[in-house]
């Protein structure tokens, strides 16, 4: 039964306490870990003891639990310091007082590693590590590759035209609970929203987001454990069902690497307008998923998750540009910066007149048409004759206007060939730059925060330890926030304590 969980105010009490009966040079404390000491006050977890205080029994006996704000912070804390085994996390605890005590605890009480297992199955809604039997087939790697930057398409052409009919069919979608909602609702609340009050994310009644998925690589064997004697009777291609340590991981195609591998896709989603490209829902989905459906089911997921905001903007590369997608964003009134795939592209004809791939009517000659402006209500754009702007002389006019021929394009005829923003125009090459901000973030939780080398075994490891970094990444980012200020956000006794 949770009691008496203490506030952020009592928690840097508590560290300061703490550090001066442990440290009696408060220069070594300065000159080393004084960055740790001011990031971990700048995050507050009060709120998270109320929303995990229903995954503790409200059983009054037994021994007490953890503070999960301490839990919180220490997984924090252990992923700043790029430690990825729990073990060792706890051998740290228990040799280095400092972290220690940051993390919430007294040098002399750690909690063990069976501790932060039992934390994670309170973060985790699924009654096993598991969402799958480990008991099944081997899998099959598919024989077909793909060239160098392209990802192979959906197994199934049709399926993102599918989802995105049945979403659009259901005025209201309903949303499935999922095991990892108890990781997103401490992820939004303690903060993906302090965030958004501080700007670090844009203007969220207009919010502009970036979205691309990424290889995961699993440490479970793609081959599994044999459970049969088929071997021995010298049969080795046999189809018997084998045990696997992983069984949710599945093949799926790295275009950058050119190879399959045997894992996850994280599929990460973004401020655009963050000056800190901060997460605000990282996914991981099987890894032979292909991008474009996991954006249809992601998109109706932030739908959900963030009532309160309006989503003006979607920027994606060109493994996402299919019709259906462009649909579904039109129909939320969300803005399409998708790059097109030269795989899918092709001159169009719209009311008798040739567009090429910029969206830009040719007139009969095969000059482009002039654009003139954009009804913005309407999402119209209108173009002018070549000729009549330009003053040269047409040699067939196809109109005896002297001001000549006008054509309108409408984005809801075709929001994939007229988007919103005009795509050979200097605007739409400057918010397609932003799309690069994903790519940082997902570097950050891969390269920077070492997300791959913990080779874990579970959907709830990769889960968590995705979500902590993201964590991490808004602590980081309010850390350069309060370097900017030179330390005046930060609390009197922390400023006291390290002389800043």
């Amino acid at each position: 039964m949770l009691t008496n969980i203490r506030t952020h105010e009592s928690y840097l009490n508590f560290v300061v306490e703490q550090l001066d009966l442990q440290f009696d040079d408060k220069t070594f404390l300065t000159d080393f870990y004084s960055k740790p000491i001011v990031w971990c006050s700048l995050v507050d977890l009060t709120d998270a003891g109320t929303l995990l205080k229903h995954r503790y029994s409200s059983n009054p006996r037994g021994r007490k639990p953890r503070n999960p704000c301490d839990m919180l912070r220490s997984l924090m804390l252990m992923h700043d310091q790029k430690v990825t085994s729990v073990d060792q996390w706890v051998f740290t605890l228990k040799t280095t007082p400092i972290w220690a005590i940051l993390s919430g605890f007294t040098p002399d009480n750690v909690p063990g590693v069976g501790t932060f297992y039992d934390f994670f199955n309170r973060l985790w809604l699924a009654p096993s590590p598991h969402l799958s039997n480990r008991k099944k087939r081997k899998l099959k790697k598919a024989k077909k590759k793909g060239k160098k930057n392209q990802k192979l398409e959906p197994k199934n052409p049709k399926i993102v035209q599918k989802l995105v009919k049945r979403a659009l069919k259901n005025k209201k979608v309903r949303y499935t609970a999922k095991a990892h909602d108890q990781l997103q609702i401490l992820f939004q609340s303690l903060f993906v929203h302090p965030s958004a009050s501080k700007g670090l994310v844009g203007n969220t009644q207009s919010l502009s987001m970036m979205a691309d998925g990424s290889p995961v690589i699993t440490g479970g064997r793609p081959y599994g454990k044999f459970l049969c004697d088929c071997r021995k009777q010298g049969n080795w291609k046999c189809q018997c069902q084998r045990q696997f340590s992983d069984p949710d991981a599945d093949y799926g195609w790295d275009s950058s690497r050119e190879k399959y591998y045997y894992g996850r896709s994280l599929f990460m989603v973004a401020a655009s307008d963050s000056p800190y490209d901060l997460p605000i829902y990282p996914r991981m989905y099987r890894a032979s998923k292909h991008d474009s459906v996991l954006f249809v089911s992601t998109f109706h997921e932030l739908k959900h998750w963030y009532p309160d905001w309006t989503f003006g903007e979607v920027i994606l590369d060109s493994a996402l540009d299919a019709y259906p997608i462009y649909e579904m964003l039109e129909h939320h009134d969300v803005s399409a910066i998708i790059d097109l795939n030269p795989r899918r592209s092709k001159q169009f004809i719209y009311n008798e007149m040739d567009i090429n791939l910029d969206g830009v009517p040719i007139c009969p000659i095969g000059r482009k048409m002039l654009d003139w402006g954009v009804d913005k209500k309407r999402y119209r754009r209108k173009w002018r004759c070549p000729a009549v702007v330009g003053k040269w002389t047409c040699p067939t006019p196809c109109s005896e206007s002297a001001y000549g021929r006008t054509f309108y394009t409408s984005t809801k005829d075709n929001p994939r060939l007229f988007p919103r923003v005009k795509r050979d125009s200097k605007e739409w090459y400057k918010r397609y730059a932003l799309r690069t901000g994903v790519e940082r973030c997902i570097k950050r939780q891969k390269i920077d925060y070492r997300l791959e080398d913990s080779r874990g075994r579970s959907s709830r490891h990769w889960n968590i330890r995705s979500y902590i970094i993201g964590m991490c990444q808004h602590a980081d980012a309010w850390m350069k926030e309060a370097e900017k200020n030179h330390f005046s956000t930060i609390d009197p006794i922390i400023k006291s304590l390290l002389s800043l």
